[in-house]
């Protein structure tokens, strides 16, 4: 089943400039909008990587339609609500879904939506698109300090990583992200996603 995953919101750092300065121990400002850049680039990695979001803000997630197990695994955690679900019905019209026909809840920070026992999903238009709309919320908090330490940590490793190397570090090495990055982050990552 297709899917996509849309950010509602921006991606917001996940440590200031002036931390990854004292990280890095840059004592001029010259470079601070490159800074600025290379820690936004960072985060979103660091998100990426584990599937997070570091920052809370919105997501909406789309489907073709609702999955025939009864459950649907939101792909960004920590999950902390679901503000609507949304399909396009057979006639083509929008409709929402009433909350009072689901539960939605996590496990191990990842959100779930399943069905009560009394409900069943509505039909949808069925033409391939992307006919269902979840819309939740998911992040540590507002401000960096609710993030877990070794995920701001990884970060700043990331950051300076890539403000120590502004070429590729090596051929086979284009993509990768240091290993003490990928140590620092391992325990974030899930396999529950679909």
């Amino acid at each position: 089943m297709r899917t996509n995953l849309t950010d509602a919101g921006a991606v917001t750092a996940a440590v200031s400039t002036s931390d990854l300065k004292a990280h890095a121990r840059v004592y001029h400002s010259q470079d601070d909008g490159y800074i600025a850049t290379l820690v936004l680039t960072a985060t979103q990695c660091i998100e990426n990587e584990t599937r997070r979001a570091l920052i809370t803000r919105a997501f909406s997630y789309q489907l073709e339609e609702f999955p025939a197990s009864g459950q649907i695994i939101l792909p960004r955690s920590p999950w902390l609500s679901v503000s609507s679900i949304t399909y396009t019905d057979t006639a083509g019209a929008t409709q929402t879904l009433a909350s009072s026909e689901y539960h939605a809840y996590s496990v191990d920070n990842i959100g779930r939506v399943v069905l009560k026992s009394t409900s069943s999903w509505p039909a949808t238009l069925g033409t391939g698109a992307l006919d269902v709309t979840i819309n939740f919320t998911a992040g540590y908090g507002a401000a960096s300090a609710n993030i877990p330490a070794a995920l701001r940590h990884a970060v700043l490793l990331q950051a300076a990583h890539l403000y120590d190397n502004r070429t590729a570090v090596g051929p086979a090495q284009l993509y990768e992200i240091p290993r003490t990055v990928e140590r620092l982050i391992v325990q974030y990552h899930s396999g529950d996603y679909q």
